[in-house]
C-alpha cells in the first residue's frame, strides 16, 4: 500500500551471474503501449547478480502500472503490476459526521476540527497510508479565494490530527487542511489539499453523532453513467510537428505537488496557483493536475470557481500541448463551464479577462467546445467553435501554436482553427489557466483531469498556418 512519491524497494536477481547495470522499465497497459525505460535508474548488481535500490511509486490517473528490471542481453524480471494509491484527508467537525462540506459553529465560540490522512472515502481507490508525525497545516481563506496558515499540527499513529478554531461572530469561515510534504529515507511526497470546509453561524450548531444532513456518498458513486476510457493514445502536436523537446512538462506522475519542478524539460522554475472561492479544489491527483467541485461526485455542496495558474515560465510566442478528460457527474439547470485559457503572466484572477488565447471553453456535459481570443486592447474578439471534441470519458489533446502572425489551434495533432495576422496576437508573456468556473449557488458536480501540460518553442519544426477561419467581432467585456 503505498501513494505516489513514497519509495518502493526493487530486490531480486536479474537471473544471471556478474556484475551488470540494471534499470527500470514500464508499461501503461494501454492499447498499444510497449515497455519503455525509465530515465534516471541505472543501478549495478552484485557479483551473482543481484539487486537492491529504491524508486518513487509512480501513477497514471489510478491505472495499475507494469514495472520490472532489465539488464540487457535479454535478461528481466516478471513484470509487477504496481497501482499507487492517491493521497486524500478531510476536514471536518470534532464529534460530527465527517467529509461534509458545510457545518454549523456557535457564534464566537471555540470548537475542534479534525483532520483525516486515511479517510475511507474513496473506496475504488483505497484508503491511503498513514504517516505518523507528518505536518499538517490548517489553512483559512482570505482575499475570496486563497488560503493562509492559521495554525500546524502533527498526525498520530492512525493519520489523524485534532486542531482548536474560534468560530467568527457572524458569516463563515472557510478552512482546508494541507499535509505538507513528507521527504523521510527516499520518500518524495508533495504536499496535498483537502476540499475547503465552510464553518457557518448561519447554520445550526452541528451536534455530536450527526447533523440532518445527507451524508456524502463515496466518491466513486456517479449520477451520470461512466463510459470506459477509449483511445488513449491520440496522437500529440508536438510529436506529429516535430516541435522537439519541451521548455516544461508537468506530468505528475511522482508525487509532485503544486511547488515542484516540471517532470522534465529546460525551464525548471514555474509553479503553480491553485485558487477557490467555493468547495472546489485544484490539485495534483492520481497522475495529473485535476479540478474538482467538492468531495463527494453527488449532492449538495459544489459551488463557485477554482483554477489553477502556472506562475513563471511564460513565453509570448510559442506552443502549448493539453490532455483533457471530463467527468459531469449530476445532471441539472446549472452546469459548470471549465475554462482552458492562455492569459498574460500576472493577470488578476477571472474568468473574462480582458487579453486571453482561448483553447477550449466548455460547458460540461455538453459536445463541443469553444476556442478563440480576446483583446481589449485590439477591440476585438475572435471566436469559433470544435463541435468533434467532446469533453468526456476519452481524453484527447488540445494544443495551441502562436507565431508571430498566426495563431493556430490543433485538437489531437489535427490543425482545426487559425487566425492570421498581427491583430490577434497580444504581444505579452502567456500562461496557461484552468478554471472549472461556477456560481455561488448550487452547480451540477464536474471534474476535468489534465493528464499533462506541455510548452515549447517555435525553434522546431514546421508551424502551421492552416485550419478554419475565426468569426471576428467587436470587443466585450461579457463573456
Amino acid at each position: 500500500m503505498v501513494v505516489s512519491g513514497q519509495a518502493v524497494r526493487f530486490t531480486g536477481s536479474i537471473g544471471a551471474q556478474g556484475r551488470r547495470a540494471v534499470h527500470i522499465q514500464w508499461n501503461m497497459n494501454r492499447p498499444g503501449d510497449i515497455w519503455i525505460d525509465v530515465a534516471d535508474t541505472t543501478h549495478k548488481t552484485d557479483r551473482k547478480g543481484r539487486f537492491d535500490f529504491t524508486f518513487p511509486a509512480p501513477s497514471a490517473l489510478g491505472l495499475p502500472i507494469g514495472l520490472r528490471v532489465v539488464g540487457g542481453q535479454g535478461l528481466r524480471t516478471p513484470a509487477y503490476q504496481l497501482r499507487a494509491r492517491p493521497q486524500e484527508l478531510t476536514l471536518s467537525l470534532a464529534g460530527a459526521r465527517p467529509d461534509q462540506p458545510f457545518y454549523g459553529v456557535l457564534p464566537g465560540l471555540p470548537f475542534n476540527v479534525v483532520v483525516d490522512t486515511t479517510p475511507a472515502v474513496r473506496s475504488a481507490m483505497g484508503s491511503p497510508p498513514a504517516f505518523p508525525g507528518r505536518a499538517v497545516s490548517l489553512q483559512q481563506r482570505v482575499d475570496g479565494n486563497r488560503w493562509v496558515t492559521i495554525a500546524t499540527a502533527a498526525t498520530d499513529s492512525a493519520g489523524h490530527a485534532t486542531l482548536p478554531v474560534m468560530a467568527p461572530l457572524l458569516g463563515d469561515l472557510v478552512l482546508r487542511a494541507r499535509q505538507e510534504g513528507w521527504t523521510h529515507g527516499d520518500d518524495r511526497i508533495g504536499w496535498f489539499p483537502s476540499f475547503p470546509t465552510h464553518f457557518s453561524t448561519d447554520l445550526l450548531p452541528d451536534l455530536p453523532g450527526g447533523t440532518d444532513r445527507p451524508v456524502p456518498r463515496p466518491a466513486e458513486a456517479s449520477a451520470a453513467p461512466a463510459t470506459d476510457r477509449k483511445d488513449p493514445l491520440r496522437p500529440t502536436a508536438s510529436q506529429t510537428w516535430g516541435w522537439g523537446g519541451s521548455l516544461w512538462d508537468y506530468d505528475w506522475g511522482f508525487g509532485e505537488d503544486f511547488d515542484s519542478k516540471p517532470y522534465r524539460g529546460t525551464w525548471l522554475g514555474g509553479r503553480w496557483l491553485d485558487t477557490s472561492d467555493g468547495t472546489g479544489r485544484a490539485v495534483p491527483f492520481n497522475g495529473g493536475l485535476v479540478l474538482q467541485s467538492k468531495l463527494a461526485h453527488t449532492g449538495d455542496g459544489d459551488l463557485g470557481t477554482t483554477t489553477a495558474t502556472l506562475q513563471g515560465s511564460a513565453q509570448r510566442n510559442g506552443r502549448w500541448e493539453f490532455r483533457l478528460q471530463g467527468h459531469t457527474w449530476e445532471q441539472g439547470p446549472r452546469p459548470y463551464r471549465f475554462l482552458l485559457e492562455l492569459v498574460p503572466e500576472g493577470a488578476p484572477d477571472g474568468t473574462c479577462q480582458p487579453a486571453s488565447i482561448v483553447v477550449a471553453d466548455v460547458v460540461m456535459g455538453t459536445p463541443g467546445l469553444g476556442i478563440g481570443v480576446r483583446s481589449r486592447a485590439a477591440g476585438s474578439v475572435w471566436t469559433a467553435r470544435d463541435d468533434k471534441a467532446v469533453l468526456a470519458e476519452a481524453p484527447f489533446n488540445m494544443a495551441v501554436e502562436v507565431g508571430k502572425k498566426h495563431i493556430t489551434w490543433f485538437r489531437d495533432a489535427k490543425p482545426v482553427f487559425t487566425v492570421k495576422g498581427r491583430g490577434a496576437q497580444l504581444g505579452v508573456k502567456l500562461v496557461p489557466r484552468l478554471s472549472l468556473v461556477g456560481q455561488q449557488e448550487e452547480m451540477n458536480g464536474a471534474q476535468v483531469d489534465s493528464d499533462w501540460q506541455r510548452a515549447f518553442s517555435l525553434d522546431r519544426g514546421s508551424q502551421v498556418k492552416k485550419g478554419r477561419s475565426l468569426v471576428k467581432a467587436p470587443y466585450t467585456d461579457a463573456c
